[in-house]
């Protein structure tokens, strides 16, 4: 038998279920992490931020300080939305490892590199009060892709140095 050297032939099959992944995350990315990125901003976060406001109220605390309190607890929930799309990649890594690495590879930088393009070229104008502006959907869109590029092709590594963090706790 021979060895195939060039690894970036694919089967036609195969070349259509990665176009086919390709656009249909890509809806994700523009569409649907955002929204659940905002809605869990405006459900939890909010909810937080009020109770911990309500209860240091008694603190008189400056400005200054509420706006780091807030920025921390943003901060949080936008976290715990990439670990969701880290644990989507984790969770699609077995399905993608079917499909060429190297080609695959190659879409997810191109669609890296259109993000970090939308990041540097979107106008910074906001139409609504409380909605985020479009350079930081994408830059949003540009972490929770990172978060699942990693959560695809890195999450047994990452589960390895997390069993030694645990290891190393006890």
């Amino acid at each position: 038998m021979e060895k195939n050297e060039n690894k970036f032939t694919l089967k036609p099959k195969d070349f259509l279920v990665l176009i086919l992944f390709t656009i249909i995350y890509l809806f994700f990315q523009k569409t649907i992490y955002p929204a659940l990125a905002f809605l869990f901003w405006l459900i939890f976060t909010m909810r937080i931020e009020e109770i911990i406001f309500n209860a240091l109220e008694f603190l008189n605390l400056s400005k200054g300080t509420i706006s780091i309190i807030d920025i921390v607890i943003t901060g949080i929930a936008l976290l715990t939305v990439l670990m969701f799309v880290f644990y989507l990649g984790y969770l699609c890594s077995k399905f993608l490892k079917k499909i060429n690495k190297t080609l695959l590879g190659s879409v997810m930088i191109a669609i890296l590199i259109y993000f970090l393009y939308k990041v540097f070229t979107e106008t910074d104008e906001n139409t609504t009060m409380f909605s985020p502006s479009a350079r930081e959907i994408h830059i949003f869109c540009t972490a929770s892709h990172i978060f699942y590029t990693i959560g695809v092709f890195y999450s047994d590594k990452v589960k390895k140095i997390l069993d030694k963090i645990k290891f190393k706790r006890k």
